[in-house]
């Protein structure tokens, strides 16, 4: 009996099928067709396509990929990481081939971190702008800052602190990736222990089930995108944990949004 046309093989995407459709195929079915393709994905390469997939639908599918896969892997970290950070470079608009106004609206003076980040000495320009920051706002005694001290935080200075960072780390570090990538895995305001973590694991600050101490970090390029700035050695400018870092971090993303910071 010859074979019937119609018939559905085995990489066909059908209601039903067993197998797992093959690395490059195409999954319809919107969200649908990729928590699918997560759940029957069985190698590290079909793994690695899904999320890729699923990181197209920003909270919802990053969401998927720790309810179905729990990238727990050093490798599936590493993999989930890069994508998160593709997605937010993608987005910055970096300011590399201009001059860096050090305006202050307090009159901060900004030379020491311009030289510190021009001469790529990544630690020390992540105390300097937490101290700058806390100065800013005059909470050097308190060593944080909370979401009300982020709504009042000057527009210039801000952007003068992002604008630096962008522009000497190529686009990799500063608060705009930062948010892109909060933006992706959570963006909630209200305490948020999963979000939390899953921002931690996109920048690079929570890895193998652990929290990285600040002594810990990576103080070079080859660090997670939004690595840096972290806050200093201490609290710094305030992320915290769980219960006041995503109240910051929800701040920090309204600021720039409200000061036209890109």
């Amino acid at each position: 009996m010859s074979e019937n046309p119609r018939q559905p093989k085995a990489y066909d995407v059908v209601l039903g099928g067993q197998n797992p459709p093959p690395v490059d195929g195409v999954v319809l079915g919107g969200i649908e067709g990729v928590k699918r393709r997560l759940a029957t994905a069985v190698s590290v390469e079909q793994q690695i396509a899904a999320v890729a997939e699923a990181l197209k639908y920003g909270e919802v599918g990053t969401k998927l990929i720790f309810q179905i896969l729990n990238p727990e892997s050093e490798k599936m970290e590493f993999t989930l990481s890069s994508l998160l950070g593709q997605q937010a470079l993608a987005k910055v608009q970096s300011h590399l081939h201009s001059d860096v106004p050090l305006i202050s609206a307090v009159d901060v003076n900004y030379n020491d971190l311009q030289k510190l980040l021009a001469s790529e000495k990544w630690q020390d320009a992540d105390q300097e702008t937490a101290s700058i920051m806390l100065r800013v706002c005059d909470r050097q005694p308190q060593g944080f800052l909370d979401p009300s001290d982020v709504e009042k935080f000057p527009c210039e200075d801000l952007n003068t602190i992002e604008t630096l960072w962008q522009k000497y780390s190529n686009g990799r570090f500063g608060f705009v990736v930062q948010t892109h990538i909060w933006q992706i895995v959570g963006c909630t305001s209200n305490p948020d222990w999963e979000a939390w973590c899953r921002f931690g694991k996109g920048v690079g600050w929570f890895s193998q089930g652990a929290w990285r101490y600040w002594n810990d970090l990576k103080f070079d390029l080859s660090a997670n995108v939004g690595h840096l700035p972290r806050g200093g050695a201490f609290i710094g400018w305030g992320l915290g944990d769980f219960w006041t870092g995503c109240r910051t971090l929800s701040a920090v993303a309204e600021k720039l949004a409200s000061c036209k910071i890109a």
